[in-house]
């Protein structure tokens, strides 16, 4: 795993996933983008992947950063820019998804990047990360 920090946005397959916005322009192209990472996280019966937890979780934080897009100051140099990409609102149904893929990743069972966390004792901080964002849709 290629990764520098507990951000969201601290690893490989965040800051890659960030490409997927460079052609998007209509709400609608990005939040298909959007729902089908928050989805791959959703359905996933078994473990969830690393990578498709970390992406999951960017696009649960890019729902949040619509409406709030001062919570990527400290990630400027990763997430898509700039954010939003229009002044329409997203589907509303997004902010449940993302709720619900924020509280499932900060959950060790069954979820293989937080379980590398954990391993490299930094769960808590990870945690942490996670509780950030999903403070923001309460």
């Amino acid at each position: 795993m290629g990764v520098w920090d507990v951000s969201v946005f601290g690893n490989d397959d965040a800051a890659d996933f960030g490409y997927e916005f460079d052609d998007g322009a209509t709400v609608a192209e990005i939040a298909s983008v959007i729902e089908e990472a928050l989805d791959a996280v959703l359905s996933s019966t078994a473990e969830i992947e690393e990578s498709a937890g970390a992406i999951g979780l960017v696009a649960a934080a890019l729902v949040v950063a619509w409406e709030e897009p001062e919570m990527l100051k400290d990630d400027e140099d990763y997430a898509p820019q700039p954010w939003p990409r229009s002044a329409d609102p997203l589907p509303e149904h997004l902010v449940a998804k993302a709720a619900t893929v924020l509280d499932r990743m900060k959950k060790e069972e069954g979820n293989e990047l937080a379980e590398l966390w954990s391993e490299s004792g930094q769960s808590a901080d990870f945690v942490a990360e996670i509780e950030r964002w999903r403070s923001r849709l309460s």
